[in-house]
C-alpha cells in the first residue's frame, strides 16, 4: 500500500500521520519494530541506498511494515526519485510494505503529479475561514468545552498560527471547565490584548460621531504599551479597508458582507462590521481621513512629531 500525505498545511498532515502510525502500532506492531522514518535532506538525512534498503527490508517477526519517507520529492536526488517510480508506481507495491510518503510542498515534478492521483493521496491545503472555524469548534468539544459563535470568530482572527490556535484552546477549555463554555470575555483574560478590536471599536464610536468614546478606546490602547508605529499601520489598515468597502458599497448598495470579504481578502465577521461602519461615512470623508493618515505617516517617518500624539490628534479632531 502506498499513501501520499503532502501540502503547505503541515500540522494537520503531520497530526494525520501520527494518528496512522499510532494505529499501526496498536493493530499491528504493539513491540514497535516495524515503523521505520527516514528523511531525506537536512542535518539527519538517509541516503539513497539507505531509503532504498528501508523500502525492500521484508517485516520482522510480523506480516507488516511501515515505512515513511519525509521530503523524498523536495530533496531526493534523480537517481533515487526515477528508482522509487519504477518499482512502486510502475510496479505493485510490496504486499507487506506500508509506504507513507510526505511532503511538506506540492512538488513540481512529474513524480508528484502521477502520485497525486494515486487512490490514497491525501493534499492538506490551508483551511478556509469557515472550515478553521469549525475546527475550532471540533477542538474546543474535545477538550470537553463548548464554544461561542463570536469567540470562535475572535479566536480565528486572533490567532493565526495553528500550533499556538491548539495551545489556545487547551487553556481556554481547561479554565472553562469540563462542560463549561468559552466566552470572548475568556479570551482577554489569557490571549494578548486585540488591538484590532480596539481599533474597530474607536471606529464604530467615531462613525457614531462619538469621539470621547473613541478616545477611551485608543486609550485601553495605549494602557498596554502597544508600539505606536504598529497602532498607526492598524488605524491606517482600518481606515484603507473602510474606504474600500464605501467604494462597493456605492458601487452596489445592496452588497452582502460575503462579496465584500471575498472582494478584500478578509474575514466575513470583519467584513460585516466595515459594511456597517462604512454606511457611516461618505466617500469624501474618508478620502479626507486617508489624506490625513498620509500627512501623519509622513512626519513619524521624519521625527517631525510624536506618533503617539499624533495618532490621538487624529482621533480627536
Amino acid at each position: 500500500m502506498l499513501l501520499y500525505l503532502f501540502g503547505t498545511d503541515t500540522k494537520r498532515s503531520r497530526e494525520h500521520l501520527d494518528k496512522l502510525i499510532e494505529k499501526f502500532y496498536r493493530e499491528r506492531d504493539p513491540q514497535k519494530l516495524n515503523v521505520k522514518r527516514v528523511i531525506v535532506g537536512g542535518e539527519t538525512s538517509a541516503d539513497a541506498p539507505d531509503v532504498r534498503a528501508e523500502l525492500l527490508t521484508a517485516p520482522f517477526l510480523a506480516d507488516k511494515r511501515m515505512v515513511v519517507v519525509e521530503r523524498m520529492l523536495e530533496n531526493g536526488d534523480d537517481d533515487l526519485v526515477t528508482w522509487f517510480a519504477g518499482r512502486f508506481l510502475d510496479a505493485e507495491p510490496p504486499a507487506d510494505t506500508i509506504i507513507i510518503l510526505w511532503e511538506a510542498e506540492s512538488s513540481k515534478n512529474k513524480l508528484h503529479t502521477r502520485l497525486a492521483q494515486t487512490k490514497f493521496a491525501q493534499e492538506f491545503a490551508p483551511l478556509t475561514a469557515e472550515k478553521r472555524e469549525q475546527q475550532i469548534v471540533r477542538a474546543a468539544h474535545e477538550q470537553g468545552a463548548k464554544i461561542t459563535a463570536d469567540a470562535v470568530s475572535a479566536l480565528h482572527r486572533r490567532v493565526a498560527d495553528d500550533h499556538e490556535l491548539a495551545n489556545a484552546i487547551a487553556v481556554l477549555a481547561s479554565y472553562a471547565g469540563a462542560g463549561g463554555i468559552i466566552t470572548q470575555r475568556d479570551l482577554d483574560l489569557f490571549l494578548p490584548p486585540d488591538i484590532e478590536a480596539k481599533i474597530f471599536d474607536a471606529m464604530d464610536a467615531l462613525a457614531a460621531r462619538n469621539r470621547t468614546a473613541a478616545m477611551k478606546q485608543l486609550a485601553a490602547v495605549w494602557h498596554s504599551d502597544n508600539d505606536p508605529v504598529y497602532i498607526f499601520a492598524m488605524l491606517h489598515r482600518q481606515v484603507r479597508l473602510l474606504f474600500q468597502t464605501r467604494e462597493l458599497l456605492d458601487d452596489n448598495p445592496a452588497i452582502q458582507d460575503s462579496a465584500v470579504a471575498k472582494t478584500l481578502g478578509i474575514h466575513p465577521f470583519v467584513a460585516k462590521k466595515l459594511l456597517q461602519q462604512a454606511r457611516g461615512w461618505t466617500r469624501g470623508e474618508l478620502v479626507a481621513w486617508y489624506d490625513r493618515l498620509i500627512e501623519i505617516d509622513y512626519a513619524i517617518k521624519h521625527g517631525t512629531t510624536d506618533a503617539h500624539v499624533l495618532i490621538d490628534a487624529f482621533v480627536a479632531a
